[in-house]
């Protein structure tokens, strides 16, 4: 055994032993509790995703028991814009993985989801950097909105993360140097549209008059 160890392929082999071991230990340690987390977090905001849209909808169009105040008519406005902003999401995927040491490598819209009052707009981002950073880069997205104490707490617009790939970088360092391709997903208010089934018929016949005129369509 010891002969093995000092030949070249034993050492070779321990060191990448060595190496899967720690990256088992990372997973169970960092990666597997971080699955737990999401989630949780994932069922807490489809249900503030819910609620944003439905208060939304009661704002475009209010009943006589509905008080809007002008902070949530701002609060709600900042979580769930009424326009994409692909400029506004660029700067705040870019400030996020800034503040936390990543680098930003690309973002890709992806084909839109129509939800009930709200529009899901996908988009694949790559950031590179270290583990521990990219795990930090989106619990930071995910808690740009929040409730906090039952009020609504917008420090951003509303993002969740559906799928997360962590890959080695070609030609940089070794693990926890990772690049992470995520699907980040943006959300955007969208009022419903009516049923064309109950607009009313508009065609109307006109009364009797000097030059017997009838509407269009009417039998004279």
């Amino acid at each position: 055994m010891s002969t093995l160890l000092r030949s070249p392929k034993g050492q070779i082999g321990a060191v990448v032993a060595g190496g899967l071991l720690l990256l088992a230990a990372m997973w169970f340690l960092l990666v597997a509790p971080q699955q737990s987390k999401a989630q949780a977090l994932d069922t807490q905001i489809a249900t503030s995703q819910a609620d944003l849209a439905t208060r939304r909808l009661a704002l475009v169009n209010p009943s006589a028991n509905v008080t809007v105040r002008p902070g949530d008519l701002f609060r709600l406005t900042k979580a769930l814009p009424d326009g994409q902003d692909m400029p506004g999401i660029l700067l705040d995927v870019n400030r996020l993985a800034e503040k936390n040491g990543l680098v930003f490598q690309s973002l890709t819209p992806q084909a839109q989801v129509v939800g009930a009052g709200f529009v899901e707009q996908p988009l694949g981002v790559i950031v590179q950097g270290r583990f521990s950073s990219v795990s930090q880069f989106l619990g930071d997205l995910r808690s740009l909105v929040t409730v906090r104490h039952g009020r609504l707490d917008a420090r951003g617009r509303m993002y969740s993360v559906s799928h997360v790939e962590i890959g080695t970088p070609e030609g940089v360092g070794k693990f926890p140097i990772v690049a992470a391709k995520v699907t980040v997903n943006a959300y955007t208010f969208s009022a419903p549209v009516p049923n064309p089934s109950t607009s009313t018929d508009q065609s109307t016949t006109s009364g009797p008059s000097s030059n017997s005129t009838t509407a269009a369509g009417a039998n004279p």
